[in-house]
């Protein structure tokens, strides 16, 4: 039993003094030398302990922690040995720090032993026991030398008493003595060492006893054995294992010293024991997971004495309520109390508690802010051997967190945590609902499908972050063009749904429909720029297109897919036809697969015409597709389907080498040795790293000359990575082949940009040479290409030329060579043979003169026509009539014109209109209208604008008329030397 700090021990029992700062490392060591006959004399800090070790009776023995504060351990061991009156006091270092420089260090301070916690009770008591009785023997040999030399046998007896209780101690602490003899290889182990082992007798050499030892510790072991430290140092190796004799492996810590030297100071014997700590390893390896367990353990743990004082928590425990360690420990629980519970919920409490040992159940507890906090809270009492209570341990995890992350996960299951939208499958319940009611009041339900186009490239160019963050303004901009009960859904990455339901007409989708795209047209700002975004929309409207969720977005689906294939940016309404459509599109995707295989694929070549000489320059292979099935198959249609399943790449190759041994056969008949082969290369073929060695593999195979080989690239292939395209384009020039921009104009183009490729010809796409002749804007973007081209000195090629009139358009603004059905459509090999051997050409005339005065008459009436034409023919004009705006354009784009005489009443379109794009067209014109007096108002809006000269009225006066015509050609000669002057 322990004896208060107040009290002394009897003087006939011998007394130990325990000095810690931690209570419950003293009841420890107060338990464990309960055993021993002594008296225990417990001691919180250094100054305590100085005081009791001169108490009469004074300790026989001091253990000492080390680590303490204000006055650690060492400083009190030197204030012991300072003082004569506690000097001769045995003290043993108990403590935590296991090193050997921390041992050597307290023994060399004076500390007769130094025990390492945590504590093993047998050998903890027998080290006690033991320097306890060294301790009495010493004073016992100090009283007899100090007179009692006649008691010298009897001495000897108690001293050979003394040592075989030694010996006895020994033995009973387990611990194993070996002793090495250096000069003879001799290792003995004791009796106790061996049955340690399990062995039935010692090992005689060293490396014997090396062989029961881990292969991984043996180094260091035969380090310390055969390098000894000087005499009076030491040999201490703290842990190491050592097998037993049925396979196990034992933790042991080993401790030795040099005995006997030679005259020279070598080493003769060495002596030490071993100790099985296994034990004392198993719990350091449970403390020390239990102490990983409490502090990394989410739930907060709160342990406190049996008087409910709290001596440690764990950082949950201060996370959840707020207050630090050193604020909670010594105070109660009570302190978190919240006040929303009576004094019968606490009774009730603690009554479970003292008769079950455990308590649990929800509370609600005040952390040190004011918040309030649901816990989940089990309380178990805990009770040593006997027992007695001694502590109770509190674990209680956050209720409100788990809660928030139930809650969280409801959500993530109905929504996207990224735009705040309702998910796929949240749209669809909400789309169920809607069929639900509208067919209860008889009304459509109309699903609509959204997906950003092209929006790979914003993460591309800008990151992911950016790209979420475009997507949320997308998010907000589309919740704001929807009306209330209408429902807003992100179903994937950039594709968005919406559900509007009770709708009464289909115009109220095709009216939301705008208004998204009018929403997703206005520019974003992204990292300080201006970013434009489209999207392409697909609609389906219930009960028409389907009567459950999955069939309507199914359609819309289909619908979707077909506004994109229209060029983005646009929506679609679902049909039937589409179904059709879709169909097709399998059955013609599950036939390419086996086109090649079943020689179904050829190469057709269309020839391309200079408009300087009329001859053939070159051609272009085309690739057709004749399927038993379907037929003559569009390219238009199959190549997005090869360019989407990948069967463009074999596809395209089989074209490059077909195409090239067919020019090479030509080129040796001597039929294209000056033409240039042009083959197409889609944007998949493009993007391939060994394009280069595809085409000089193709060029090599074939024999055919590489400055005959020119690739067409569309600009959609380089769009997505400019610099990777220009060193791409850089590897096929040093092929010694040519490059050609193909369907230029309706992408991105401009000079800084197609500058910085290495192209050698441009061709204008024929979607711009179809109304070449009458639609200004198609004319000016052919004409700045050609500008443009010629600025880089490429060659400019128009595809698509189909009338004399778009040629002759085309020439006279100095475009080089055209392509098209006005000389020939693409031919079979055999065909394009027989058109190269008849040497054919395109008919050239020379541009019209501007020297005579020309006028053209434009009126649908004939009759007005013929009464113009006599009235003016008089006046030595070249006359030239037309019987609509159209035909006026043939004319136009063939010969100078001078002067226009226009009707204003047109079925085309009316004489205004037609000024306006002649106005555009060929701005030197002199344009006058005849018009009658309700259209007075138009044509003096067209006057003001600069599209008309002067306008007549019907009937008009011939004189009158004559007069004006003749000013016209003056106006427009005077222009003419006005132009021609600026331009020296």
């Amino acid at each position: 039993m322990a004896e208060p700090d107040s009290l002394i021990g009897k003087a006939s029992r011998p007394v130990v003094l325990a000095v810690d700062d931690v209570p419950a490392n003293l009841a420890v060591a107060s338990a464990m030398l309960e055993a021993l006959d002594v008296d225990i004399r417990l001691a919180e800090d250094g100054p305590t302990a100085l005081q009791y070790a001169e108490l009469e009776p004074q300790p026989d023995l001091i253990l000492l922690d080390v680590m303490m504060p204000g006055m650690d351990g060492h400083t009190v061991l030197a204030r012991l040995r300072a003082n004569t009156a506690t000097r001769h006091i045995p003290v043993i270092f108990v403590t935590a720090l296991d090193s050997p420089s921390d041992e050597q260090s307290g023994l060399l301070e004076g500390a007769v032993d130094y025990i390492t916690k945590p504590l093993q009770a047998a050998v903890f008591r027998a080290r006690v026991q033991n320097h306890i009785e060294l301790k009495r023997a010493r004073d016992q040999l100090a009283r007899q030398n100090a007179g009692l030399e006649q008691e010298v046998k009897r001495r000897l007896l108690e001293n050979q008493q003394l040592a075989t209780r030694l010996q006895l101690t020994l033995s009973a602490s387990g611990l194993g003595i070996w002793e090495y003899h250096y000069a003879s290889d001799r290792i003995e182990w004791n009796h106790d060492l061996c049955q340690m082992l399990g062995l039935e007798r010692s090992p005689v050499t060293l490396a014997e006893s090396f062989e029961h030892i881990h292969p991984e510790d043996r180094a260091r072991i035969e380090q310390a054995m055969r390098h000894p430290p000087p005499p009076g140092a030491e040999i201490r190796i703290e842990e190491f294992r050592m097998q037993h004799a049925d396979g196990h492996w034992l933790w042991v810590e080993g401790r030795g010293q040099a005995l006997h030297l030679d005259s020279q100071g070598k080493t003769l014997l060495t002596a030490g024991t071993i100790s099985d700590i296994s034990q004392r390893k198993q719990v350091e390896i449970e403390q020390q997971l239990a102490s990983v367990v409490f502090t990394g353990i989410s739930d907060g743990i709160c342990i406190t004495d049996r008087d409910t004082r709290i001596l440690t928590v764990n950082d949950a425990f201060m996370r959840v309520t707020g207050y630090s360690a050193q604020e909670a420990i010594g105070r109660t629980p009570a302190m978190l109390k919240s006040g929303k519970h009576g004094t019968a919920f606490y009774q009730g409490l603690w009554e479970t508690l003292n008769k079950q040992d455990n308590w649990q159940g929800e509370i609600t507890n005040r952390r040190k802010d004011g918040e309030l906090v649901t816990e989940w809270l089990n309380i178990s009492a805990v009770r040593d051997k006997a027992g007695s209570l001694t502590h109770y341990v509190g674990l209680f995890s956050d209720l409100s967190e788990r809660q928030e992350a139930a809650e969280r996960i409801q959500y993530l299951s109905s929504f996207d945590p990224l735009t705040d939208l309702p998910n796929r499958n949240l749209l669809t319940d909400r789309l169920s609902q809607a069929l639900i009611n509208a067919n209860r009041f008889d009304r459509q339900t109309a699903v609509i499908l959204l997906d950003l186009d092209r929006f790979r490239l914003v993460n591309e160019s800008f990151g992911p972050p950016v790209g979420d963050s475009l997507l949320q303004e997308v998010a907000r901009r589309l919740m704001l063009q929807v009306r209330d009960g209408d429902t807003v859904g992100r179903r994937s990455g950039t594709e968005f749904g919406f559900v509007m339901a009770n709708m009464g007409h289909e115009r109220d989708a095709f009216a939301l429909a705008q208004r998204l795209l009018e929403a997703i047209a206005v520019p974003f700002s992204a990292n300080g720029q201006s970013l434009l975004l489209t999207a392409s929309i697909g609609i389906s409207l219930a009960p028409r297109d389907g009567d459950t969720p999955d069939t309507l977005l199914k359609t819309a689906d289909i619908a979707l897919a077909r506004a994109k294939q229209a060029g983005r940016n646009t929506f679609r309404f679902y049909s039937p036809e589409m179904d059709a459509d879709a169909a097709r599109r399998l059955g013609l995707e599950t036939a390419l697969r086996d086109a090649l295989a079943n020689n179904e694929l050829a190469v057709f070549y269309q020839p391309q015409v200079s408009l300087d000489s009329g001859k053939v320059i070159g051609m272009e292979a085309l690739l057709r597709w004749n399927n038993p099935q379907f037929g003559s198959v569009s390219p238009a249609e199959f190549i997005p389907l090869a360019e989407d399943n990948g069967l463009i790449l074999p596809i395209g190759e089989w074209v490059l080498h077909t195409a090239c041994h067919q020019a090479r056969r030509w080129h040796d008949l001597g039929l294209a040795s000056p033409l240039r082969l042009a083959v197409n290369l889609s944007a998949r073929q493009f993007r391939q790293a060994n394009l280069a060695q595809t085409v000089a593999r193709a060029l090599a195979e074939s024999g055919l000359p590489a400055n005959a080989l020119e690739l067409e690239i569309t600009e959609s292939a380089f769009i997505d990575d400019v610099d990777e395209a220009i060193a791409m384009c850089h590897k096929l020039k040093k092929l010694g082949i040519k490059l050609s921009l193909d369907d230029f104009g309706t992408g991105y183009s401009s000079l800084s940009y197609v500058s910085r490729f290495p192209f050698d010809k441009i061709k204008i796409d024929q979607s711009f040479v179809r109304d070449i002749i009458e639609n200004p804007v198609n004319a000016a973007i052919a004409t700045s290409a050609i500008v443009m081209a010629r600025s880089l000195n490429l060659s400019i090629l128009a595809e698509g030329v189909e009338t004399e009139a778009q040629a002759r358009f085309l020439r006279g603004r100095r475009c080089d060579a055209i392509q098209g059905y006005l000389f020939s459509p693409a031919l079979p090999a055999a065909e394009f043979e027989q058109l190269l051997a008849g040497r054919c050409s395109l008919p050239i005339a020379d541009l019209p003169s501007d020297g005579k005065q020309t006028l053209l008459i434009v009126d649908d009436e004939p009759n007005i026509l013929n009464a113009l034409s006599r009235l003016l023919r008089r006046e030595g004009f070249q006359i030239l009539t037309a019987t609509s705006p159209l035909d006026a354009f043939e004319h136009l784009a063939k010969q100078p014109v001078h002067v226009i005489l226009s009707d204003q009443r047109m079925p085309e379109m009316s004489g205004t209109e037609f000024f306006s794009r002649v106005r555009q067209l060929y701005p030197d014109t002199i344009r006058i209208v005849l018009t009658g007096y309700t259209d007075l108002d138009s044509v003096t809006g067209a006057i003001n604008r600069g599209a008309i000269y002067k306008f007549l009225t019907k009937p008009w006066d011939d004189d009158q008329l004559r007069e004006e015509v003749r000013q016209a050609f003056r106006l427009a000669k005077e222009n003419q030397r006005r132009n021609a002057g600026e331009e020296h």
